[in-house]
C-alpha cells in the first residue's frame, strides 16, 4: 500500500504518539485495591482498601492483554454473592496512583513497592554493624604476628 499521510519515516513514529489514558475513578460496587501475592491461573491476593482481604480474579477482556504485577494497585469490583472474591477490572500505573493520592481516592499509606538492601537509596542505607565489626582493626592489632618466625 502507498503511503499517502507523509515522508518516510512516517509509519515507524506512527505508534510513538503521546496519549494518556483517562483516569477511571471507582463507582457504586467497586474499591481500590493492592495485589499482595500472584497465584496463578489469573488468580491473586488482594488488600482491599475497605480493610479485607479477598481472592482478585482477572477478567476475561484483560486476560492476555493487560499485564498486572504484584504491588499494583487495581479497580475491583466485589461480588454481591460472594464477599471474598472480587473481580480485577483496571490496572493503575505509577502516575495514575499519584494522581489517585492526590485526590485522596486511596490511602496515603500504602507501599507501592518493596524496600529491599538494593533498591533503596545510597544515602539513606545504613548498614547494621555489630559491635564485632565495628572495630577490625584493634582486634588484628592485638595478634601480631612476625613473619620472619614462620
Amino acid at each position: 500500500m502507498v503511503n499517502k499521510k507523509g515522508g518516510k519515516k512516517h509509519k515507524r513514529n506512527k505508534s510513538q504518539g503521546c496519549f494518556t489514558k483517562t483516569l477511571r475513578t471507582k463507582e457504586e460496587g467497586q474499591e481500590y485495591a493492592q495485589i499482595r501475592n500472584c497465584k496463578g491461573n489469573c488468580r491473586f491476593d488482594l488488600f482491599v482498601f475497605d480493610g479485607k482481604e479477598r481472592i482478585g480474579i482477572l477478567c476475561g477482556a484483560m486476560r492476555k492483554r493487560r499485564f498486572v504485577n504484584l504491588r499494583d494497585v487495581v479497580l475491583v469490583s466485589i461480588r454481591d454473592f460472594q464477599d471474598d472474591k472480587c473481580d480485577i477490572i483496571d490496572v493503575y500505573d505509577d502516575n495514575q496512583v499519584r494522581k489517585l493520592k492526590q485526590n485522596k481516592e486511596i490511602p496515603a499509606t500504602i507501599i507501592l513497592e518493596e524496600m529491599n538492601d538494593f533498591t533503596g537509596d545510597e544515602e539513606s542505607y545504613q548498614p547494621q554493624i555489630s559491635s564485632e565489626e565495628e572495630d577490625p582493626i584493634s582486634s588484628s592489632e592485638e595478634e601480631e604476628v612476625d613473619v620472619d618466625e614462620i
